[in-house]
């Protein structure tokens, strides 16, 4: 079932590919795989479409894909393993997509709530702010294959594939994102409105239990408290390795933009 139905286009008669001049026999060139209609004259609307549905995926595979990775933890990364890919939204496309929604939420959040984020003694904190929310997106990609090389450390018996330890994490971080980013959606319309502490608790917790389940469903764990010490332990490790590098990239902007010291 598609978002969005298209209205199928008669195929023109000069079936020459414009990308590679191979002669096509369907829409698709069989060479390059362009789309014959690619670069044809057409409406502002369906251009802007087309570069939505390229950008975001936005067909079948996208509230099938979403909706697996939300309740099923760790069965999307199974299904790689299995073979079965092109059924689901790509990893890489899936988690630069919730990437950017949770980014540009946060800038909502902070614009909204002040300059109460990322203050810096001494800083002129808008400017180191700026800077953070330029490049963070880009930095996401940074802690990828740390937390996959943790995986390799607590899983080595299993003789995965590096690529395999990199597609959970991918989609593990993806629900983070977008766990995040309904959080995040909730707080602008809710700002005034104080959560009961047992609610505050189950939100805390909600993915360490999420990458217990994902790590006893991909990695097969003997038992469900072999998942949930490795969780606890990754997280903490990642945790520890995360604000090393945070403090490390800080030092680092304050020093370039005021190397005399602050």
């Amino acid at each position: 079932m598609k978002w969005f139905k298209k209205k199928e286009r008669a195929l023109p008669e000069d079936m020459t590919c414009r990308n590679c001049g191979a002669q096509n026999v369907g829409r698709y060139c069989h060479e390059c795989g362009q789309d014959i209609h690619a670069g044809a004259r057409q409406s502002t609307i369906r251009l802007i479409g087309q570069a939505l549905e390229s950008l975001f995926a936005l067909d079948g595979k996208t509230p099938r894909t979403l909706a697996l990775l939300m309740s099923r933890p760790g069965f999307l990364s199974q299904e790689y393993y299995a073979g079965r890919v092109s059924r689901y939204v790509h990893p890489v496309r899936l988690f630069w997509m919730s990437t950017l929604i949770f980014f540009a939420l946060l800038i909502t959040n902070v614009n909204l709530g002040g300059d109460q984020v990322m203050q810096i003694q001494g800083v002129d904190s808008s400017v180191f702010t700026n800077y953070f929310f330029k490049y963070a997106p880009y930095l996401s990609f940074l802690f990828i294959p740390i937390f996959a090389l943790l995986l390799v450390l607590f899983f080595w018996k299993k003789r995965y594939y590096y690529m395999y330890h990199m597609i959970f994490t991918l989609h593990f971080h993806t629900f983070l994102w977008i766990f995040s980013s309904l959080l995040m959606i909730v707080n602008l319309f809710t700002m005034s409105i104080e959560y009961p502490a047992w609610l505050n608790m189950i939100l805390f917790f909600t993915p360490g239990v999420y990458l217990t389940v994902a790590l006893r469903r991909f990695y097969q764990t003997k038992s469900w408290w072999q998942a949930a010490w490795k969780a606890v332990l990754i997280s903490l490790l990642y945790f520890i390795l995360f604000a090393m590098i945070l403090a490390g990239i800080t030092y680092f902007v304050v020093k370039m933009f005021y190397p005399e010291g602050v």
